[in-house]
């Protein structure tokens, strides 16, 4: 084989697979509040992207999320991270969203601060204080031990659970009413586990150097 046109397909190979961990991260469009939904619509409680991540050797889940306008420019908003642990039910399927599956979750105000609620199998709080979730501009970005977030059923990993992101209005009364966004919008997303994409890089190098040092030995001993 040329060596330029296995170079080509070697990168070629590492870029498409590298697109394919990009799109782990949700992408949501702009202004699509809910029907009925009648609460703020600064822009912060409309999420444009969001992504978790897990890492096992830390046991860290990482959360960040974008939004359309600054954080904080709606007073009583707060955001609600949902996640399936293995027993997560429709609990929205009432509102025509069945496959937003949850049994726990996580939610960040504007200072930071926020809980974890744990619904099953004990229903149970664990609360954290101001500045353990960063906040920038129209950006959120936390990280949260994973022992806050146990399996809830036997045999599923953290590696397994799935996620949804629904910002809410508190100015509004309690219920299905203060949601203002899903992402993704009808059903959950896989966390996406780290730190995968570098391990595959290593590999990935050390291959390519491989062969490419095979191919170019194979070169040289044709002149």
């Amino acid at each position: 084989m040329n060596l330029s046109i296995a170079k080509h397909l070697f990168i070629a190979v590492i870029l498409g697979w590298s697109l394919q961990v990009g799109a782990s991260t949700v992408s949501d469009p702009a202004a699509d509040y809910l029907a009925g939904y009648s609460g703020s619509m600064a822009g912060d409680l409309d999420v444009i992207s969001a992504l978790v991540t897990y890492n096992p050797a830390t046991d860290i889940f990482h959360f960040e999320s974008t939004f359309a306008g600054s954080i904080g420019g709606s007073p009583s908003g707060f955001y609600i991270w949902g996640f399936d642990r293995g027993a997560g039910t429709g609990r929205f399927e009432a509102d025509g969203l069945p496959n937003v599956l949850f049994d726990a979750v996580v939610r960040f105000n504007f200072d930071g601060s926020g809980a974890v609620n744990l619904l099953v199998p004990t229903a149970s709080s664990t609360s954290f204080g101001k500045g353990t979730a960063v906040i920038q501009g129209n950006q959120l970005v936390a990280d949260l031990a994973g022992d806050l977030l146990p399996s809830s059923a036997d045999g599923v990993a953290k590696t397994a659970y799935t996620w949804n992101l629904w910002p809410r209005d508190g100015a509004l009364p309690a219920g299905f009413g203060q949601i203002s966004d899903f992402a993704p919008d009808t059903n959950n997303a896989a966390v996406q586990v780290v730190p995968l994409p570098a391990a595959f890089w290593l590999f990935g190098t050390m291959v390519g150097f491989a062969f490419f040092n095979g191919t170019q030995r194979m070169g040289c001993g044709r002149h």
